[in-house]
């Protein structure tokens, strides 16, 4: 009696690596703050040869070789330094101003149900209105100058700040809040061990949307109601319909918004680098 046996060979499928570090390192030189340049450079290069080609009206749109020869030339033989510095001031300002007690707000409103069932109402209220339309107002109490756009600058980057801070402290598990409480944690360490890790993610989520949403506030103020400031230099360029110049000031803006939510990423990335998970 003879036993036949049959043996079946299971191949295994191994994903080529080289066709996975492909595209992963594509996306991470994108991901990097020089890399998200790129699209960048290849719209100003489009733009650039619909100039020359004749494809886009250089009235409107000056090629970026004007623009950037005009801002050269603003940069060594105007006063553009000197009014950027005044509105990196002000932005600096209004961000402290309108984050630092964003913060408290909204911690305060995830911790106690009473502070959240006061501030909510008020928040829902005043955040749907047009923060340009409160600068008449903020003109009548405290003046011209700089402090009425400072204090619209901090009132457009309260809210978010605010709302996502008390949308982390909510979204905390409440098992390791429990967990702590019955290991006789007292409530500084349980605030500080447990619930503002817990929120750190959403809170500096708002914290960026906060950044460049002061720049907004600063550069409004600066339309309407500056003298000084890269944006009153803009508006003032529009009045008297220089148009390269324009660019070049709207260039410059771009450039400070880019700056300040990648420096806030890089913060956030440097000392709190476990709160973007596994991104």
């Amino acid at each position: 009696m003879s036993v036949s046996t049959s043996t079946s060979t299971v191949v295994e499928y191994t994903p080529d690596r080289r066709a996975q570090r492909g595209p992963g390192r594509v996306f991470q030189a994108l991901s990097s703050p020089w890399g998200s340049l790129v699209p960048v450079v290849v719209l100003l290069a489009l733009w650039q040869l619909g100039s020359v080609v004749g494809w886009i009206d250089k009235t409107f749109f000056p090629p970026p070789v004007d623009c950037f020869t005009a801002l050269v030339n603003l940069i060594t033989h105007g006063d553009l330094l000197v009014n950027i510095g005044i509105t990196i001031q002000r932005v600096l300002f209004g961000f402290a101003l309108g984050v630092v007690p964003a913060v408290v707000v909204g911690i305060t409103m995830g911790l106690l149900p009473w502070a959240r069932v006061v501030v909510d109402p008020i928040i829902s209220i005043l955040y749907p209105i047009p923060a340009v339309a409160l600068l008449p107002l903020l003109l009548v109490i405290f003046g011209t100058g700089s402090t009425p756009i400072v204090v619209l600058a901090g009132i457009i980057s309260f809210f978010p700040t605010a709302v996502n801070s008390m949308a982390g402290v909510l979204q905390n598990d409440r098992r390791l809040t429990q967990m702590a409480r019955n290991l006789g944690s007292s409530r500084g360490q349980l605030l500080g061990k447990v619930v503002l890790p817990g929120a750190l993610p959403s809170i500096f989520a708002g914290i960026r949307l906060s950044a460049g949403l002061a720049l907004l506030g600063v550069i409004a103020g600066e339309f309407l109601a500056g003298s000084d400031g890269i944006g009153s230099l803009t508006w003032q360029y529009w009045q008297v319909y220089q148009i390269t110049n324009m660019y070049a000031t709207l260039a410059v803006i771009a450039a400070m918004g880019f700056t300040l939510t990648t420096v806030t990423l890089r913060i956030q990335r440097r000392y709190f680098n476990w709160t973007e998970g596994n991104s």
